[in-house]
């Protein structure tokens, strides 16, 4: 007992000290790091309702018999909580009500047994003389936790477009650092390692997204010139073709001047977002200088492309009818083939060169319609440099 609760004690004091850490420096982005925080702290009230059930259990004083199952009813509902609360740090996760209801059922269906079990005992039963026995459905929220913890690991194995593979298995890892927990706290009834193996998992989580700070940009959450160069030095090293695409934010400087710097800080944020959602699953965005984009499709013809920025076009128009600050992006590409013997940096010189055609055709159409020229037919060009 003693060597259990002296574990979640040291468990506590490192998920307070992490979270202080998060409170002086954000993890990517404030909603993220609310999301860290709030985790943190409700597994530190699951350690702390730990140990105050280990030590009313080995209590016979009968003063303690609601405390202790009021004490177990919080610890049982609240098992599933964190595991959902960090399947919300995957971008790819769905945002629709419906997907969020049939995501929390399972914890609202948990909880409600749980506060039955004061009563039927069906999770666990604290007698009169303050006895704790398990019930029938003991293992409810365990399952139910296990089943999140899964899920976590399996969405983390499918973010391989999100994270490079190293960064997938040492994520996969860390979530499923708990599912081993339950296991061997399964197998051995008197062993109590779920939350001490979440909070390990949580300061390896803490360490891991620390370390993608290095490669990711904080404004805007896409990867950054660091990632970029790295990304172009494997190119350099491998066997693969890939397509180069350049994009530039045209008026910035207008739009820092007319709205303000804060204003022109959320254009290139939503036009990141907007660069990454076209090339999901096709390609690897990156930011590259303040208002430059790169992005690197792997293996990609040239129809494909085509197709993308077809797509990136219109996620532009739909976010510009909603907006009094237009996003307005300029873009060219230029392909990379391994055997033609030049190099992948030659590539990216030519789809800047075809960016900075396509930005004064922009230009031109724009000043043309803004003198109230006919300008039908005038983006009939191609945004590739041959």
């Amino acid at each position: 007992m003693e060597a259990s609760i002296s574990t979640d004690f040291l468990a506590i004091i490192a998920l307070c000290y992490t979270i202080c850490l998060a409170r002086r420096n954000i993890i990517f982005n404030n909603e993220k790091n609310m999301i860290y925080i709030s985790v943190s702290v409700t597994t530190i009230i699951l350690l702390l309702l730990e140990i105050v059930t280990v030590l009313m259990e080995h209590s016979s004083n009968n003063h303690l018999v609601i405390p202790h199952r009021i004490a177990n009813i919080l610890g049982f509902s609240l098992c599933p909580i964190v595991p959902v609360f960090l399947l919300f740090f995957n971008k790819n996760m769905k945002k629709s009500n419906f997907y969020k209801s049939l995501l929390f059922l399972p914890i609202l269906l948990n909880a409600f047994i749980c506060i039955l079990s004061y009563k039927t005992g069906w999770i666990f039963f604290v007698d009169g003389h303050n006895q704790y026995t398990r019930g029938n459905l003991f293992l409810l929220p365990t399952i139910i936790s296990s089943f999140y913890f899964g899920l976590m690991a399996v969405t983390a194995l499918k973010s391989s477009a999100e994270y490079e593979n190293d960064d997938t298995k040492v994520l996969t890892t860390v979530f499923l650092i708990p599912i081993l927990g339950v296991i061997v706290q399964i197998l051995f009834k008197n062993v109590l390692l779920i939350w001490l193996c979440t909070s390990i998992s949580l300061l390896l989580y803490y360490i891991f997204l620390r370390e993608l700070q290095f490669k990711y940009d904080i404004q805007t959450g896409i990867r950054n010139r660091s990632a970029f160069e790295k990304e172009m030095d494997k190119y350099l090293r491998d066997d693969k073709n890939a397509a180069i695409v350049v994009v530039d934010l045209n008026n910035l400087k207008t739009a820092n001047d007319k709205h303000g710097h804060k204003a022109g800080d959320e254009v290139i944020i939503s036009a990141a977002k907007i660069i990454e959602e076209s090339f999901i699953g096709v390609g690897k965005s990156f930011r590259i200088g303040g208002d430059e984009f790169c992005v690197i499709c792997k293996e990609t013809p040239k129809e494909l492309l085509d197709e993308v920025l077809s797509d990136l076009e219109h996620l532009l128009i739909a976010a510009n009818e909603k907006r009094d600050n237009k996003i307005e992006l300029a873009y060219g590409y230029a392909f990379y083939t391994k055997d033609e013997g030049e190099s992948i940096y030659s590539a990216f010189d030519q789809a800047d060169k075809a960016m900075y055609t396509h930005k004064a055709k922009l230009k031109g159409f724009y000043g043309r319609r803004a003198a109230g020229e006919n300008t039908t037919g005038y983006f009939n060009i191609t945004y590739e440099d041959n």
